[in-house]
């Protein structure tokens, strides 16, 4: 069952990626850079979810899927900051979050692997894999990253009244639910509870990238 569900999510995440790759092609935006970059790593995580059921975890593969999977909340949580602070401060959280990521990269890449991990077919070992000198890197991501992204996002919803903030804000908190579930042994509930949330931020997503003019002419 957990195939099908990763497999639906990464079809999900990959057209909302492509979307956004489609808006910083047209505008070089670096908020649309964050945001497409969070999603494609979400994509790229949910592509490694679902080939570890079909044919199980390959050393690479396992790599790369961690640091996506560990980095991704951090950019997405730097696209919100676009939506929230000024962008001077914006920018500076994006470039530290890179920095991060790229340290992390070149860590995992030189960690040994414990093999015994990678060779549990079909089951979500998360970073257990990999030593825990490495696994220290991840929270330094996740928590600014989920600070940026939840309290940004619910924020701009309560002082500006946004209904994007709203939106962003409850997909992140369905997203950070289900990763809890996962950790009492719910591991069905991690791809039900991403789709879920993914597609309500990219929601409010679009709907705080809409230029104003399109907005007013809603509201009216």
């Amino acid at each position: 069952m957990n195939i099908i569900l990763w497999g639906f999510a990464t079809v999900l995440s990959g057209y909302f990626a492509y979307s956004i790759l489609r808006q910083w092609l047209a505008k070089r935006k670096p908020s649309h850079l964050a945001w497409f970059i969070g999603f494609f790593f979400y994509f790229f995580s949910a592509l490694g979810s679902t080939l570890s059921y079909l044919i199980g975890w390959e050393s690479t593969m396992y790599r790369i899927w961690y640091v996506a999977a560990a980095s991704l909340v951090a950019f997405l949580g730097a696209g919100q900051l676009y939506f929230t602070v000024k962008p001077k401060l914006a920018h500076t959280f994006l470039l530290l979050m890179g920095v991060l990521t790229i340290s992390m990269f070149v860590k995992v890449f030189n960690s040994s692997l414990h093999l015994e991990q990678l060779a549990l077919h079909g089951e979500e070992i998360g970073g257990t894999a990999l030593p825990r000198e490495v696994r220290l890197y991840s929270p330094l991501l996740t928590i600014p990253g989920s600070f940026a992204l939840i309290i940004g996002s619910f924020y701009t919803f309560f002082r500006r009244h946004s209904k994007a903030g709203l939106w962003i804000g409850v997909g992140s908190l369905i997203i950070a639910m289900g990763g809890t579930l996962t950790r009492f042994g719910l591991t069905d509930i991690l791809p039900i509870a991403n789709s879920i949330g993914i597609t309500l931020i990219f929601y409010g997503y679009s709907l705080a990238a809409k230029p104003k003019t399109a907005l007013l002419q809603q509201q009216a």
